[in-house]
């Protein structure tokens, strides 16, 4: 499927995909922390922040699956464990859990990042991982 062009320019496709992953990130997490202080100043429940939380991380791996869908289509080697040939559908489904077992940063193995680019991106959903869970709640109990 080369709708766009990927197959001819690659290079110039992942770092398209390079500088929208972090330009996701930043807004998603700038927008998160804008959110949560409005929720503290208002005195909002635990249960909104959980919302919140809930919502970001879903938003956060839904957008990474399609990320590594998108340097799958860029490089065709870009994962090892996951088939090409597959249809879309079930790649993306693929994704999805390799997001998810990302972000909880379990990391069986099965699916592996080896083009610098998927690796890139994988370090990008650690951070964001990480910045999401350890700083907003921290966050959240330092002002409460």
């Amino acid at each position: 499927m080369n709708i766009w062009g990927h197959l001819e320019y690659p290079n110039l496709w992942a770092g398209a995909l390079v500088l929208f992953s972090i330009t996701k990130i930043y807004l998603l997490v700038s927008h998160t922390f804008k959110k949560l202080d409005t929720l503290i100043e208002s005195n909002h429940s635990f249960n909104h922040m959980l919302l919140l939380l809930g919502a970001i991380i879903a938003i956060i791996v839904i957008s990474f699956a399609i990320d590594y869908l998108c340097a799958s289509e860029i490089y065709t080697d870009a994962f090892s464990g996951i088939q090409n040939n597959q249809p879309l559908i079930s790649r993306f489904l693929n994704f999805l859990y390799f997001s998810i077992v990302t972000f909880t940063t379990v990391g069986y193995g099965d699916i592996i990042p080896l083009s610098p680019v998927a690796k890139l991106i994988t370090v990008f959903e650690m951070i964001s991982a990480f910045v999401v869970i350890v700083f907003i709640i921290s966050k959240y109990f330092r002002n409460k």
